[in-house]
């Protein structure tokens, strides 16, 4: 269970260097609720996605591409398509981590940490993380085109994943555009997302876990 999880974390999650200014601390109250406003109305969101990970004991760089899926209020499907094929589906409290050689399914009521990651991504994703603040502290900064939010998480199951992660927001219609995790290693991953299409119809059946 312990190697699933890791195999999770190692794919998705880790740092761009941003340069930003921070805003006094009314605007970045103004900025949250705005943010916060658009993702409570957010019903469902696909997109593409290019990822960048740097280890950091590597000086190459590992890109890979793929297509996110998600529909409110419980249901994320994340689809690694090159240069490997793998698949994660969230789907209420089941979750699908598979590939062509290993299919696991783990049911996050009776597991704590699955339950967690599940959330993690799904309020990260869709910009809800904002709306957490037992989950984590929050800071904005603007950054020309984009509002930057810098999430430091509380809990000490977050705390030993990744030191924080730093959302972009587009200013223009408040949707989210990228993702930066900071690891506890120092490893770092940038994830763009793109051809984002928000609250259109989507095929359950991608939700459907495999047998």
């Amino acid at each position: 269970m312990k190697r699933i999880f890791s195999i999770i974390i190692s794919l998705i999650f880790g740092c761009t260097l941003l340069s930003a200014t921070t805003l006094p601390a009314s605007t970045q109250r103004e900025v949250i609720a705005k943010i916060n406003k658009a993702a409570s109305g957010l019903r469902s969101m696909s997109c593409s996605f290019e990822q960048t990970k740097h280890l950091s004991l590597l000086s190459d760089k590992m890109v890979s591409e793929g297509k996110m899926t998600y529909s409110r209020p419980d249901k994320l499907r994340w689809e690694y398509t090159t240069p490997y094929r793998y698949l994660f589906i969230f789907n209420g409290t089941k979750v699908y981590v598979g590939n062509k050689s290993r299919k696991d399914v783990i049911d996050t009521g009776s597991n704590k940490l699955f339950k967690e990651v599940a959330r993690l991504m799904m309020s990260t994703v869709t910009g809800t993380a904002l709306s957490n603040p037992a989950d984590f502290s929050t800071s904005v900064t603007d950054s020309g085109s984009k509002w930057e939010v810098t999430l430091k998480p509380k809990k000490k199951e977050m705390r030993s994943m990744f030191s924080k992660i730093i959302l972009s927001f587009s200013k223009s219609d408040l949707m989210i555009s990228e993702i930066t995790i900071h690891e506890k290693n120092n490893d770092r991953t940038n994830i763009k997302l793109k051809n984002i299409s928000s609250n259109t119809p989507v095929n359950e059946t991608l939700f459907a876990i495999p047998k």
